[in-house]
């Protein structure tokens, strides 16, 4: 087994949480936990779940939401009575194992947390150290972990893939490496090896190739608020359209009627474009690993895109910078009246965009359209953040 260093530190911190993660999603109850609650005889519990119209094993009831999308279960100080009235062992498998996640591959499992989860995030980028694996036996892999067990190891795109986490991980904790080239080197090997492109044996020479082309490539950037601020009104209006009842909704909303809506657009152009050039500048000097901690760690528990061939690692790489994208420009925005900007400016919004946005494979078709204008999903993306 593999796992982030901070996996065994997580706690939750129940009706302290500023983002419960008993609010805001219907919660899936498999047969066996289904079974459980009848076999209490509990009126109250019963009248608080319901078989789904087409019940699987996993997903073979749901807990009903009530006002605000609010679990069933959970009392006005935000703690679940399942687990005051009775045990915390009576808690379905999605309860109990949110935040964590887990990338299985037979033998071997990788296993982090979700970054919606605000404690986790707190954690997380608490310090400007770098992404920190850990083995079964709490030691620190720096390089080379073996991801896929021996049983797998004939499958030579799962083990080409391994090589390419294996590579990013290097990258993204190389001090020496700006985000821009480990976002440009990054694209470059996802594409190549996605498109079957490159030949096993020759990825190590790929690789060097790719990453020393990049390092001595020269970046042309230019600083363009219009178009980071047209992006953000179009995709306010994108989300909210979903009518979508949750806390980043809510932000969403107020963000796009206080500064779309209800204010001379020019001004507001001149403080985002100040609150970027000077806070947020500032904020990413004291905290210069801060989103590539954010890539990496998206990279390791979504292992599988890279391994699997079932699923694009292209859809999931822009995935990930959307959601990085995202939260930079409302991170920018929501703080426009603020003397600086802090670390917890950061956790809140980028757990906020990964509770929508974190637990899928891939863009909504919506989304997809904003960044994917000439089929150059990788330059705008890029532009955008970087603008």
């Amino acid at each position: 087994m593999y796992k982030t260093s901070y996996y065994d530190d997580f706690r939750c911190i129940g009706s302290e949480c500023p983002n419960s993660c008993c609010v805001g999603w219907e919660i899936d109850l498999d047969i066996n936990t289904f079974q459980k609650y009848r076999d209490l005889h509990d009126s109250n519990i019963n009248k608080c779940i319901s078989v789904n119209q087409k019940p699987t094993y996993d997903k073979f009831a749901k807990i009903k939401n009530v006002k605000d999308q609010r679990c069933s279960f959970l009392d006005k100080n935000n703690l679940c009575n399942i687990q005051k009235k009775y045990s915390e062992k009576l808690l379905s498998p999605t309860c109990s194992n949110f935040p964590r996640r887990k990338v299985d591959f037979g033998s071997k499992q990788l296993s982090s947390c979700l970054l919606s989860c605000p404690e986790i995030s707190r954690i997380f980028f608490a310090d400007n150290e770098q992404l920190k694996i850990i083995d079964d036996k709490k030691k620190l892999v720096d390089t080379n972990l073996k991801i896929i067990p021996d049983e797998f190891r004939n499958n030579l795109y799962a083990v080409s893939g391994e090589r390419v986490f294996n590579f990013l991980y290097k990258l993204y904790n190389s001090n020496d490496i700006s985000l821009e080239k480990c976002l440009m080197i990054t694209n470059q090997i996802i594409n190549e090896f996605s498109n079957k492109k490159i030949e096993p044996h020759k990825l190590n020479e790929v690789f060097k190739y790719i990453k020393s082309f990049f390092l001595n490539h020269k970046i042309e950037k230019k600083i363009d608020t219009e178009m980071q601020l047209n992006f953000l009104k179009k995709f306010f209006r994108c989300f909210l359209k979903k009518k979508i009842n949750n806390k980043l909704s809510e932000l969403i909303n107020k963000l796009y009627t206080d500064c779309f809506l209800n204010r001379d657009i020019k001004k507001i152009k001149l403080l985002y474009e100040k609150n970027k050039l000077h806070n947020f500048n500032q904020f990413l000097i004291k905290h210069p690993n801060i989103f590539k901690k954010f890539f990496i760690h998206e990279f390791f528990g979504k292992t599988h895109l890279l391994t699997n061939e079932d699923f694009d690692s292209n859809d999931g790489f822009y995935l990930i910078f959307f959601i990085a994208l995202v939260s930079k420009l409302i991170i920018i925005l929501n703080t426009l009246y603020k003397d600086k900007i802090v670390v917890e400016d950061f956790i809140e919004v980028i757990s906020l965009v990964s509770r929508y946005y974190g637990g899928k494979d891939n863009l909504d078709k919506e989304e997809k359209e904003l960044v994917s204008k000439d089929n150059q999903t990788f330059v705008n993306l890029f532009y955008l953040f970087f603008g």
